[in-house]
């Protein structure tokens, strides 16, 4: 399955020499794959992976010094491989489980420069909150789920895929279609690469779900590695409450009713570490750089095919109903707009007025090209957008902003209309209001 990653990996691997790479992402997103598919593709006969959860007899070559002649000289002989710059990739996976390791990192870009180094782990973020990291001396990469055009390449969809990627313009009744089935099929089967593999055998969403089921039950299962980060049973009330409330304004305290404020925040955040979870923060659209306004926040799930396996969506009585993206009052299509922003931009925020009684709120708020872009999510054709047109009237910075929805693409003084199935095309790095339509 090709991945957009697989460009930036090989942009990487061709530098004279470069910088140790640490790819950052959830379990089971394909990081692993990815890197062995550039070792295959640019490394043929050279490519070196150390999995230093299933290698823990490795991690003594670690503990010793960070001496990188002698750290590779004995990776050599236990491995019984050759390490040389230039011509070998040396992959450095669940590097979590060896903090010495990524410490190393530094050291073989300072003392070994030339040599290709990858590093990969679930659960990340919990070593490194812990250890001296050396920002500065690595690169480092972020890894989600497939987006929509991925997954219509995964599926087949070469030419709809493409079709994706240029400069958008109105669209046929028929492909319009074409484009709505797909995205219907996408958030069941999500982005996660064991449910797509699933999905292309099959092409059987009961199945799927079987996979995200166990996918689920393994997240799950990982809370006992949170420990002593947070309290277990917390981390079960909030993942639960987050979901429900996808879309929806919260704050802490009503993500349990079983334990303190401090507690509940201790575990959304090791959510967020584990990329469960990702945080979408109230800003204010005052200026820039956008800052964060008021307690209250948002929260977007990994994956929207997770996301609709664990909120129990009865998947094939709203297909009937062609109203997948309605449900949760539109949580579907929100968390795939959030989805798709995080692929691009990394970065999640919304605009709501922190006025008492104030119910004006703003799905998302990106930044491109140094224009602040509101950007409102409709899961029906119509509805309307109040709240938009209070935050373009009451800051006349903000040029333009996207209504996202089941529309046709269109344009309307400062408004862009944006099919959900475009997404991706408007909230990379462009200037919305340079787009092209063609009527």
């Amino acid at each position: 399955m090709q991945r957009v990653i697989e460009k930036s990996l090989e942009k990487w691997a061709s530098g004279k020499a470069p910088k140790p790479l640490l790819i950052r992402g959830a379990r089971q997103v394909g990081k692993s794959w990815s890197v062995r598919q550039l070792g295959n593709m640019l490394f043929p006969g050279k490519y070196v992976e150390i999995n230093f959860e299933k290698m823990p007899n490795l991690h003594q070559v670690f503990k010793e010094d960070f001496d990188v002649q002698r750290i590779v000289q004995e990776l050599e002989l236990l491995m019984n491989v050759s390490i040389e710059k230039g011509s070998t990739l040396l992959f450095f996976d669940e590097i979590q489980e060896c903090p010495e390791a990524i410490i190393a990192l530094r050291y073989f870009y300072e003392d070994m420069p030339g040599l290709h180094v990858v590093a990969a782990g679930s659960l990340l973020e919990f070593a490194l909150s812990t250890i001296s990291f050396p920002v500065g001396r690595i690169e480092q990469i972020a890894m989600h789920p497939f987006t929509f055009v991925e997954f219509l390449r995964a599926t087949g969809k070469e030419k709809i895929a493409n079709l994706l990627e240029l400069q958008p313009v109105e669209q046929s009744e028929m492909v319009t279609q074409i484009i709505s089935k797909s995205l219907e099929a996408y958030f069941i089967v999500g982005g996660m690469p064991a449910c797509i593999n699933e999905y292309l055998e099959t092409n059987n969403f009961t199945k799927v779900q079987v996979v995200q089921e166990n996918l689920l039950l393994s997240y799950q299962q990982d809370f006992n590695k949170y420990r002593p980060f947070v309290n277990v049973d917390c981390l079960s009330d909030v993942l639960q409450n987050v979901v429900q409330k996808i879309g929806q304004q919260i704050i802490y305290t009503k993500l349990s009713d079983r334990f303190t404020m401090p507690t509940i925040k201790k575990a959304f955040e090791a959510l967020t570490k584990a990329r469960l979870l990702h945080k979408v923060t109230n800003v204010s659209v005052a200026g820039l750089p956008l800052a964060a306004s008021g307690k209250q926040f948002k929260s977007i799930f990994l994956d929207i095919g997770l996301f609709t396996k664990f909120s129990r969506l009865n998947i094939m009585e709203e297909l009937e109903k062609k109203a997948l993206s309605s449900m949760f009052n539109g949580a579907l299509a929100e968390q795939f707009v959030g989805q798709e922003i995080m692929a691009k931009n990394n970065e999640l925020n919304y605009w709501a007025r922190t006025e008492k009684s104030s119910t004006a709120e703003v799905d998302y708020v990106i930044v491109q090209e140094g224009k602040i872009i509101p950007i409102e999510v409709k899961a029906a054709v119509s509805g309307s957008l109040r709240s938009l047109h209070l935050l373009l009237q009451s800051n006349a910075h903000i040029k333009s902003a996207l209504v996202i929805s089941n529309a046709r693409l269109g344009k309307i003084d400062n408004l862009h209309f944006i099919p959900l199935g475009h997404t991706g095309q408007f909230v990379s790095v462009r200037d919305p209001e340079n787009l092209f339509y063609k009527r």
